[in-house]
């Protein structure tokens, strides 16, 4: 008996082994993507965040009988909790942040948020809720801006959270490993298309936020037509704080925004704030 016959059996025999273990692996590997994807998220640091919450408390209390305390309140529950998006970068956060400025009064940088944490959970009806709430406070709104084509793209997905469109993913990748071992090749194609869309949207919403056009005024701004002070106003009275905005074009202490349809201008940078 050659060589090549005494050896050829076992070589198969592997090869055999290894194409059945490699999908399994990397399935197990896909589902627990999965698991870690929808395990709940870390939200902060426990004592902060309890701190916060009883300053807010606090200032809900004081409302009916003092309310420039209940204002300082509000704004150093809101001082933690920005510190707190410092790591920790969840809807939640941005969400009773945006509560405590808009019962600070601070109009402008609530909208921010609560737009913020809407990008994160649009599926939230408490953040929708709040956010109109926050909008109805704006005096002579000029209405929302024009979504960009990716913010309207994103209606069609953003009703799913990040984290469970991962979780999708692993899922859909891991399923489909098996399949393509031990199951029907067309089930398999089928479910690589639905990863592929799922990790496409979540890389859609990471690159709309970091290139995020979206701004809000924090606070009354006169809206000119060029970047300086000496160009004629756009309308004939400052834009109130709430105001909100996309970006077009910055310059060294200035920035141009449309407001809503056509209208466009130039505002100081330091009267607006981007949404993250």
């Amino acid at each position: 008996m050659s060589d090549s016959r005494l050896h050829r059996p076992w070589l198969r025999h592997g090869g055999r082994r290894g194409s059945a273990l490699a999908p399994l692996l990397s399935a197990i590997v896909c589902l627990a993507v999965a698991v870690v994807a929808i395990w709940p998220q870390p939200a902060g640091n426990e004592a902060q965040l309890a701190e916060a919450e009883s300053l807010y408390t606090q200032g809900v209390d004081l409302l009916s009988t003092n309310e420039d305390q209940a204002r300082e309140r509000f704004q150093a529950s809101a001082a933690i909790l920005a510190t707190e998006l410092g790591t920790a970068d969840t809807a939640g956060l941005f969400y009773n942040r945006a509560n405590a400025l808009l019962r600070a009064g601070e109009v402008g940088e609530a909208i921010a948020d609560f737009r913020a944490a809407e990008r994160r959970a649009p599926a939230d009806a408490r953040i929708r809720a709040n956010l109109a709430e926050a909008r109805s406070r704006v005096m002579r709104s000029l209405g929302i801006p024009t979504p960009s084509v990716l913010d309207q793209a994103s209606s069609l997905w953003n009703w799913l959270g990040e984290r469970t469109r991962v979780a999708l993913a692993a899922m859909f990748a891991g399923v489909a490993l098996l399949l393509l071992r031990f199951g029907p090749r067309s089930a398999a194609a089928l479910l690589g298309v639905l990863f592929v869309l799922a990790i496409a949207s979540v890389g859609a919403d990471l690159v709309r936020r970091a290139d995020s056009r979206a701004a809000v005024l924090v606070e009354p701004t006169v809206l000119r037509k060029g970047n300086g002070d000496g160009f004629e106003q756009v309308v004939a009275e400052p834009l109130p704080a709430g105001t909100e905005c996309n970006l077009i074009e910055s310059r060294p202490g200035w920035t141009e925004v449309e407001i809503s349809g056509r209208t466009r201008g130039w505002v100081k940078d330091a009267s607006l704030i981007r949404v993250r």
